[in-house]
């Protein structure tokens, strides 16, 4: 009778333990945390961390694509020691970097992508992820603000006005941004050459749906020009969806999950979440936490 139970035991132990050959989820994410540093504009006090750290434990992912936290230092105020921390070295405060939790069992291969500063604009963290013999590839991005929606093709860029300095700023922001699009395209030319899994996540400052809707040709729509014919069919579950963050109050997502078909592969099916503050929106709160709601994917890897 002994030997039975401990027969069944051991049947049920071999049942419940899951080999790491498998595949198991992974939680990716993307996050910017503005002004997290030192600059003037961070007015945070000590409730202000602990409140976004309560957010950061409800948000519970293995990988965070960071945007505008400034070092490693600031982003344990955020994330605690329970993460190793990859940062651009770019002198600014408002810095990308991604956050990769210890536990996780990952083994990661991290560098600056310099090309995307184009104009003494932000670099991107090139990361690979591997685990049980899988692999993906990621690039954390924080592009140019300012140009959410208008056309980027060189006709229209000279047609916009620059009489007033709103209308220089929006300018030079539409230009700016135009010319990351080389950069960023090529990196995902040369991935999808290579026949990699990637996935391009964070703030691209760029509503996708819109360019999608307006149906821009691919030299007028960043995502017309990341998706053109040599990229197969990218995804990304914000294309279709509204933005739920401070009550909607940003309808249209500008933060993105980008996936490639071999990545796509690799997504949970309906895993796409965005963590919504409790809180009611006033721009005060939107400054002492940050204006933009994490947003998150799950992987079989």
């Amino acid at each position: 009778m002994q030997k039975k139970i401990l027969t069944t035991a051991s049947l049920l132990f071999s049942l419940m333990y899951v080999s790491p050959s498998y595949s198991q989820e992974l939680k990716v994410a993307s996050w910017n945390i503005a002004w997290l540093g030192s600059h003037e504009y961070n007015k945070r006090k000590s409730n202000d961390y602990q409140q976004l750290a309560v957010y950061a434990k409800q948000l519970d992912a293995d990988v965070i694509a960071l945007q505008e936290v400034e070092d490693e230092n600031w982003a344990r105020k955020v994330f605690g020691n329970e993460y190793d921390f990859y940062f651009s070295t770019k002198d600014w405060v408002q810095r990308v970097g991604v956050a990769v939790k210890k536990s996780a069992g990952l083994s990661v291969v991290a560098k600056e992508y310099k090309a995307l500063n184009v104009t003494r604009v932000r670099h991107g963290m090139d990361v690979t992820l591997s685990r049980n013999g899988k692999e993906i590839r990621l690039l954390a991005v924080h592009l140019k603000s300012g140009c959410f929606a208008l056309p980027l093709d060189a006709k229209s860029l000279a047609l916009l006005p620059s009489n007033t300095d709103k209308e220089l700023r929006l300018k030079e922001a539409c230009t700016t941004l135009s010319m990351q699009i080389e950069p960023l395209e090529r990196w995902v030319d040369e991935r999808a050459e290579d026949d990699e899994a990637f996935i391009v996540l964070g703030d691209f400052n760029r509503r996708f749906s819109q360019d999608i809707s307006h149906k821009y040709a691919e030299d007028q729509g960043l995502w017309q020009a990341l998706d053109d014919e040599g990229n197969e069919s990218l995804w990304t579950p914000t294309a279709t969806k509204n933005s739920d963050c401070w009550g909607g109050y940003y309808k249209d997502y500008i933060d993105h999950i980008v996936f490639n078909p071999s990545a796509k592969s690799m997504y949970v099916d309906n895993s796409f979440e965005q963590l919504v503050f409790k809180e009611k929106y006033t721009r005060d709160l939107a400054n002492s936490l940050t204006d933009h709601c994490p947003i998150s994917v799950k992987l079989k890897l």
